[in-house]
């Protein structure tokens, strides 16, 4: 069950989880749809979910999943802790400004791919 001091306060929620170190940003995820709409503005990167919340979020690069996860955990946790369930989803990894991403690798055809197997 979803409690409501937990779906009335996305906004709380967020801003404690846009502190956390190893967060760049929250997520709209990949299509778009979590947010939280309330009267007057959205707020992305959080959405109620079956039994609590879920949150999306950019990691920095850097810390590993499990460091992400955790700082984000601990983040929803001090500011709702009659949250039962938190989803996290790290939807993209921003990169130290500066640092150009790696190139793609070749794209491989199937009939390569036939032929090396």
């Amino acid at each position: 069950m979803v409690h409501l001091a937990v779906s009335t306060r996305p906004a709380v929620i967020a801003a404690a989880v846009a502190r956390c170190p190893a967060v760049a940003a929250l997520s709209a995820g990949a299509t778009g749809d979590v947010v939280s709409y309330l009267p007057g503005r959205r707020v992305v990167g959080v959405r109620r979910a079956p039994g609590g919340v879920a949150v999306h979020v950019v990691a920095r690069f850097g810390p590993t999943m499990a460091e992400v996860a955790g700082q984000v955990r601990s983040a929803v946790t001090t500011v709702a802790p009659e949250c039962e369930r938190i989803d996290i989803v790290i939807d993209d990894l921003a990169l130290p400004p500066g640092t150009k991403p790696p190139p793609a690798p070749p794209e491989v055809t199937l009939d390569e791919q036939d032929e090396s197997g």
